[in-house]
């Protein structure tokens, strides 16, 4: 079959390539793992690898995945009121129940970041297979990571595009503090002083599906990078206008999927729509800070973020 998928990519014919790829996965977990490992490992950058998908995944991020919330819904309204299919998950969750689809006896159980280095490629990979026409969102709280100039957490020919919902870092402390009943294990989330991942899955299997977030100020400056907004199609917003204007900002989300090539038309009614039956409430006031606090958070935070976001307490 090794060969076979070899012989399909030397004619250039994607269609013979996914038909095998798809078959092999109803069929036998074990043998579709070794022909899309080596597919995504030997033709990482084969220009077979452009457009080999119909639709690729909208990833919708947040250091807080909460606050991914407001935008998944709205994406789950508007496509499903457009006639669109679409798949809504977590990306934990999303990993998870393929891996345990696929049952491969020799995979790890915990996948870390260890294992998002190595597989995050054949992960987007595998589930994009199974979703033919479905346009695939799913959230998440990763840091954007580049190891050896060869391994992504996420790759162009997966992603058609990115969401990152930015919120005051003086809120997300405020509000871990009061998540927490304690200001040391909401310093220890926000800048991740003991150095671990996050677990957004609920969906109880075998498989355990870890996070790779870091600090608020690695996991910002990864995704706010010049590069990776060109190179992945991002969008940044911020969680203030998602409040204040959401229509306004709603608007720009499909226009931005639109011309990352996502086939979905505009509908300003739709937007209205949803706006009207799902308002936000405000943030909760920065209130409950002291100045021993502040200080602490000020001489933690990256001062180039707070002045590119503008964000001050």
């Amino acid at each position: 079959n090794l060969k076979l998928l070899d012989d399909f990519v030397s004619k250039n014919n994607k269609d013979e390539i996914f038909s095998l790829l798809k078959e092999t996965k109803n069929k036998n977990g074990e043998l579709f793992f070794q022909l899309l490992h080596h597919f995504t490992n030997n033709y990482k950058n084969h220009p077979i690898r452009e457009n080999f998908f119909k639709n690729r995944v909208v990833l919708i991020n947040s250091f807080e995945i909460d606050d991914c919330n407001y935008l998944s819904n709205f994406f789950s309204f508007y496509f499903d009121n457009m006639n669109l299919k679409t798949d809504h998950d977590s990306l934990a969750n999303a990993i998870a129940k393929d891996l345990e689809n696929l049952n491969l006896s020799h995979f790890p159980k915990k996948i870390d970041f260890q294992s998002f280095i190595e597989f995050s490629d054949f992960f987007f990979n595998s589930l994009l297979v199974n979703m033919d026409n479905k346009n695939v969102f799913l959230n998440s709280n990763s840091a954007f990571f580049e190891v050896n100039e060869k391994n992504f957490f996420i790759y162009p020919h997966t992603t058609a595009a990115y969401f990152l919902i930015h919120k005051n870092p003086f809120h997300i402390y405020s509000s871990l503090k009061r998540k927490f009943s304690s200001s040391q294990e909401a310093l220890n989330k926000l800048f991740n002083f003991q150095n671990t991942l996050v677990s957004n899955q609920d969906f109880n299997c075998d498989y355990e599906v870890s996070e790779n977030r870091q600090s608020w100020n690695i996991y910002s400056n990864s995704w706010r990078d010049p590069n990776v907004i060109s190179t992945f199609r991002g969008l940044l917003i911020p969680s203030q206008d998602l409040i204040e204007k959401p229509h306004e900002s709603l608007t720009k989300a499909i226009f931005h999927l639109i011309q990352a090539g996502v086939k979905v038309e505009m509908n300003y009614d739709l937007i209205d729509q949803y706006v009207l039956n799902n308002k936000l409430e405000n943030e909760h006031p920065i209130d409950d800070i002291s100045n021993k606090e502040r200080k602490i958070l000020l001489n933690n935070f990256d001062q180039n973020l707070l002045k590119y976001f503008n964000y001050k307490i």
